[in-house]
């Protein structure tokens, strides 16, 4: 049990760091920028997660977050490391993932508030797109940067709704549906 907690901390922490720091782990890491959105063209828009199907049998590496102020991105991240682990989303080391996640957070003014809202681009071993989720919410309030209104509740409801975009694709991968398919023995396993 304290090996599982210890190891789901290193997770957090490395998916904290991979979007605090996009810069530097882009360049830490070969063929990163090779990432394209090539045929066949991606599933685009909000995915159902499979029923029975955890979207731990796949795992996933946070590659970048760009568009937000660094103090945003940072909130943003640690909130999203809370969510994803809460919805059993694997953390992986970016060389050792099977899925790659590029993202893009931004904010622009709407009658009343602004929106805040994210892209996640997730792409296969093969650097191809496969997904992409995108979302946005909507903050009362006013001011002339729209990042202003960045509150960190705010920032809690769009990392949920990135968590559950996250997670439905995940589980609906060929790895976690394989996962599930196992005897429950070998799921538990591989689950470790």
């Amino acid at each position: 049990m304290m090996k599982t907690a210890r190891a789901r901390r290193g997770r957090a922490l490395a998916f904290v760091c991979a979007l605090a720091l996009p810069a530097a782990l882009a360049g830490c890491v070969d063929g990163v920028g090779d990432l394209t959105a090539s045929a066949p063209e991606p599933r685009t828009g909000r995915l159902a997660a499979r029923p029975g199907v955890s979207p731990g049998g796949a795992t996933v590496a946070f590659v970048t977050v760009d568009g937000a102020p660094a103090s945003v991105a940072a909130r943003f991240a640690e909130k999203t490391t809370a969510e994803a682990t809460r919805r059993e989303v694997a953390l992986a080391d970016v060389t050792k993932a099977q899925y790659l996640v590029r993202g893009y957070l931004s904010a622009w003014p709407v009658e009343g508030g602004a929106a805040i809202g994210y892209v996640w681009d997730v792409f296969d071993k093969s650097r191809r797109r496969v997904q992409r989720a995108e979302d946005a919410i909507v903050v009362k309030g006013s001011g002339d940067d729209p990042w202003s209104l960045a509150s960190d509740q705010a920032l809690a409801s769009l990392a949920a709704k990135s968590a559950d975009d996250l997670a439905a694709v995940l589980s609906n991968t060929p790895e976690a549906i394989a996962l599930a398919s196992a005897s429950p023995a070998a799921a538990a396993i591989a689950a470790r």
